[in-house]
């Protein structure tokens, strides 16, 4: 049987790339370039004074990185196209490393204003080049998207670790200076990358700030603004009417921590599932278990909640991906950039809406009203007829 035209395109982008090599490598640009951004969410509201800022730029200061790629992504993944994803990815790990020297050389809300900017425009084409190369082999789209999640993980995870100890031996500055320099491999990695180009679009039209949404990318938005947003703003908040204040604070903590190792894990195996059901069945089932879990927060079951949310998100971060890949009929880019600006947008929506909505309703039913608007648009996007005549191979 002779490929579909989207299967012989990410066939030719792999050019002699058969090998998993440019999706590691790829995919570690994006981790090691993340050092900086991971350990400036700790050090930042607990030294505000030492970077020469008030605790209400601390706010606004770790926000700007996602309002800014928010209404990148499409002049991000324009740029892809026109330079390819080498040199997107070259750039983009010259500017990370810029971003988190900036951190130890600056102080005052301007200049550090500029760095969490530089480093939101960094992120975007970091992330778009790796899933670039993951969805531009022929076959195991899902696997390969998966793999490269959970390679995205272990920068920010070993920053959290070690570079909060390593910022009390160097000062909360310095240690931004040695991350800098660690930042370096992600170059290394960069320009170890094969020239591959990225699949033109096919209408070059004006790219839109906040482009129109289809369907997956009103999930992945609910997913972002009630996991990344109204789940993690209130857990601490609905612990603490069971447990002590302090032991709330650990219990949240581990629970936010667990995130990151939980898509190590759960990501890949997500993926190869994809490639051996299909996309769809994977993608219903984990949504599923995202209802489940904002329900059983929204009832009470706070801890079984968690687990749900936690394993729906891992998995959902590699399958809403894969799915915009797979079922494409134009440019892989542009669709790909469309999915994060939309889960950034709920991500960056869901803290700030929850803390108006807190003054007249409960955690737990922010959350109930969340199972119930997922699951109102997963019925939509089952309904569509693109869904039900899209293949799922």
């Amino acid at each position: 049987m002779s490929k579909t035209q989207p299967e012989a395109d990410r066939a030719g982008a792999s050019g002699a790339d058969g090998s998993w090599r440019s999706l590691w490598l790829s995919s570690g640009a994006v981790s090691i370039g993340q050092l900086g951004d991971s350990l400036i969410y700790i050090v930042l509201p607990v030294n505000a004074e030492t970077f020469g800022v008030t605790m209400a730029w601390v706010g606004v200061l770790l926000a700007a990185n996602r309002l800014i790629r928010t209404v990148a992504y499409g002049f991000i993944a324009r740029l892809g196209e026109v330079i390819g994803l080498r040199r997107l990815c070259i750039l983009a790990s010259l500017t990370a490393m810029a971003s988190t020297a900036a951190y130890g050389l600056f102080e005052g809300w301007p200049a550090l204003l500029a760095a969490r900017g530089v480093w939101g425009l960094s992120y975007a084409a970091l992330i778009l080049a790796a899933l670039g190369y993951a969805v531009a082999g022929p076959s195991r789209t899902g696997t390969r998207v998966g793999v490269s999640r959970a390679i995205e993980q272990v920068g920010p995870l070993l920053s959290l670790v070690g570079g909060t100890w390593l910022a009390g031996v160097l000062g909360v500055q310095s240690v931004f200076l040695a991350l800098a320099a660690l930042t370096v491999i992600a170059l290394a990695f960069s320009m170890m990358l094969p020239e591959v180009a990225a699949r033109p679009a096919a209408s070059k039209g004006r790219v839109a700030l906040i482009p129109k949404p289809n369907l997956i990318d009103l999930l992945i938005f609910w997913l972002g603004a009630g996991v990344d947003g109204v789940f993690i703003m209130t857990v601490t908040i609905m612990l603490a009417d069971s447990v002590s204040i302090e032991a709330a604070m650990v219990t949240g903590g581990l629970i936010m921590a667990g995130r990151r190792i939980v898509e190590i894990v759960i990501a890949p195996i997500s993926g190869v599932i994809a490639d051996q059901f299909g996309i769809k069945r994977p993608l219903l089932v984990s949504s599923g278990v995202l209802i489940v879990g904002f329900g059983l927060v929204g009832v009470g079951h706070l801890l079984a909640g968690a687990m749900a949310l936690v394993l729906a998100r891992g998995a959902l971060g590699t399958l809403f991906p894969a799915a915009v890949a797979h079922f494409s009929t134009e440019a892989a880019m542009q669709p790909l950039a469309r999915n994060q600006t939309w889960r950034d947008l709920g991500a960056a929506l869901g803290p700030l809406s929850t803390g108006f909505l807190l003054a007249v309703t409960s955690p737990e039913s922010l959350h109930l009203a969340l199972a119930v608007v997922y699951a109102v648009t997963l019925a939509c996007l089952m309904r569509s007829r693109w869904w039900r005549t899209a293949a799922d191979t």
